[in-house]
């Protein structure tokens, strides 16, 4: 999975103007996620395996939204603990900024900046994640919007 672009995703779609995009339009909904029982060094390697920069923290049970845990997380904490053997529950961010899958564009943009995140869980009404917004998607949606803009004016 990589850098979570979807590039079939992105073509769908190329008629689609930037204000009308919505969290379906670009979410990821084949997200590797972790529970709050697994071990943080489990995690890493999960993370560093697909070259991903963090993960949603999903319940096991019910599939709920329970937080988010990033490798910025995990190295911050490396410097005060062994952490490695410790559970994802204790270094998560619990409660994550969330929206939902018919979120505007400008919002998740205005959510992702004042909460300097690179990554937003996208939620049904009952907190279960159904999908991830990554900045990578974002910036090349932009990008093919504006190659396209510029495409036709030439």
């Amino acid at each position: 999975m990589g850098e979570y672009i979807n590039h079939e995703m992105l073509g769908m779609d190329n008629k689609l103007k930037l204000k009308d995009i919505r969290a379906r339009d670009i979410m990821v909904t084949d997200v590797i996620t972790a529970s709050p029982n697994d071990r943080i060094g489990a995690v890493d390697l999960k993370m560093v395996r697909a070259a991903i920069g963090g993960v949603p923290v999903v319940s096991s049970k019910t599939g709920k939204l329970l937080g988010i845990i990033t490798q910025r997380d995990i190295m911050l904490s490396r410097f005060t603990a062994q952490i490695s053997s410790s559970a994802v529950s204790d270094l998560m961010t619990h409660q994550p900024v969330t929206c939902n899958p018919d979120s505007k564009l400008e919002l998740i943009l205005k959510k992702m900046l004042e909460n300097k995140i690179e990554r937003l869980p996208v939620v049904d009404d009952d907190n279960k994640l159904i999908g991830l917004i990554v900045h990578t998607v974002i910036l090349d949606k932009i990008y093919h919007s504006l190659k396209k803009n510029s495409d036709e004016s030439e």
